[in-house]
């Protein structure tokens, strides 16, 4: 299980972050990324559903946006069947069902704009780490708040997604092309680093893309780096640094979710009052960070997974020390 299968659960709980490797041998576009956008498909869907009784207007829901894009919508997706049972989530799809219209015009206007925002950043990402070919399809849809970008496992492959809905709330007032480049990087990142799932490879993982982030958007806010939610992740580490530090030590090789979930998702219990939920995103930022004095992008970007994990131990033990008692990794 890996940190983006955590997030549907919590994003239940919040009303609204990691799977397999994308498939390269996916035929993709010569001239990059392809992105299919299916919010029009989902406002059809929605339409003719509509007027149907509450458990019928999901059956047919569900069954008609199988054909357009089979395994997203059901319980069955690898993201959701760890942690919700299918009567829990067809009630997670009918609250969204029913609260789409009040979101349709942010999710219309992420439609007419993503795919001009998608393509200049694509142009500077590739100015870093070279043409992006080879990849699956990229698709834009609507996640009923589940993520405003991620990687899903679907009966075709893993596939990067963009969630229209919830890139319409976070990114209104805010630069979006650092969150792009976090979720290009992603792709990328995967060709050569093998996830897996213990907190060290989602440390590294999400650490490495919001340090990329930074580097190729000089200036960046933390804001933009997604590093304020759900508050300033740096004032409580740097505030805070033993603490937060020795809580990721003492957790690097664990397995369980319930070690990972208030290191990197939002809507979790926090480990202390110090330390906010998503605090190992800012944690992962700092080991990238110490790392890259002595690399380059492409090197950082190019390391596996024997490479890292020492490296990561190593950034950590550097910048402070932890009882050994304390360290369960």
């Amino acid at each position: 299980m890996t940190l983006r299968s955590l997030t549907i659960a919590f994003a239940a709980m919040l009303g609204a972050c990691l799977a397999g490797p994308l498939d390269a041998a996916t035929p993709a576009r010569d001239n990059g990324l392809q992105l299919i956008d299916l919010t029009d498909d989902f406002d059809r869907v929605w339409t003719e559903t509509r007027d149907l009784p509450d458990q019928q207007r999901v059956d047919a829901f569900e069954t008609r946006f199988a054909k357009i894009l089979p395994g997203f919508y059901s319980a069955d997706r690898a993201q959701i069947k760890d942690f919700m049972t299918p009567e829990k989530y067809r009630a997670f799809v009918l609250k969204g069902l029913k609260t789409y219209p009040e979101q349709r015009e942010g999710i219309q206007r992420v439609s007419g704009e993503f795919a001009s925002l998608i393509a200049p950043a694509q142009k500077s990402f590739e100015k870093a780490f070279g043409p992006m070919l080879g990849y699956p399809p990229v698709y834009l849809v609507i996640s009923f708040g589940e993520f405003d970008g991620g990687t899903r496992d679907l009966p075709e492959g893993t596939r990067l997604m963009f969630g229209a809905d919830v890139i319409a709330k976070l990114y209104k007032d805010k630069p979006i092309q650092p969150f792009l480049h976090h979720e290009l990087f992603h792709i990328l990142h995967h060709r050569t680093f093998q996830e897996c799932d213990t907190v060290w490879c989602n440390l590294w993982s999400e650490g490495l893309a919001v340090y990329v982030a930074s580097q190729l958007n000089p200036g960046a806010s933390d804001a933009s780096l997604l590093l304020t939610y759900p508050s300033s992740l740096r004032d409580a580490v740097e505030a805070h640094r033993t603490e937060a530090l020795c809580a990721v030590r003492g957790r690097l090789n664990s397995t369980d979710p319930k070690d990972a979930a208030p290191l990197f998702i939002g809507g979790s219990t926090p480990l202390s009052p110090n330390l906010p939920p998503r605090f190992a995103y800012y944690v992962g930022y700092v080991v990238a960070q110490d790392l890259g004095r002595t690399r380059s992008l492409k090197q950082l970007a190019a390391m596996k997974n024997d490479e890292v994990r020492p490296l990561v131990e190593q950034s950590l033990a550097r910048m402070t020390s932890c009882m050994a008692a304390s360290e369960r990794g």
